[in-house]
């Protein structure tokens, strides 16, 4: 499911926001579960939704997107899900000019929080 750099970013966050697989509907992954929100993911979803508008769907949602993205790939390994929680951090700490560069991954060589997405293929196991 998460796919921050061998796929485009929008794969990766049609999960966190909500829509296809892992969706608050249940379809796919953790569907139906509610996850209490911690920092990281408000203060992502706080920006990147909210301020910025930079994926459709509302704060809520992103909120328990991230927190079930968080906890799957915390069940993979810990270091897993803290690459993807840097992830989070480095962007929730973006202007929304910077939000667009990463989600677009502009330019390819040096979108910003590209070395912390660069941790995730390292920390997270693929199959």
């Amino acid at each position: 499911m998460l796919s921050l750099t061998r796929g485009p970013l929008l794969v990766f966050f049609a999960a966190v926001l909500g829509c296809g697989d892992g969706s608050a509907s249940g379809s796919g992954g953790t569907g139906g579960d509610t996850f209490e929100p911690g920092p990281t993911c408000i203060a992502f979803c706080a920006n990147v939704v909210g301020e910025c508008e930079a994926f459709e769907g509302d704060e809520a949602a992103c909120r328990q997107g991230c927190e079930r993205n968080l906890a799957e790939e915390r069940a993979k390994s810990e270091a897993c899900g803290d690459a993807v929680e840097a992830v989070f951090q480095c962007a929730a700490e973006l202007d929304c000019q910077d939000v667009y560069d990463w989600r677009d991954r502009v330019p390819i060589d040096a979108y910003p929080c590209r070395s912390v997405v660069q941790e995730v293929d390292l920390a997270c196991p693929r199959i």
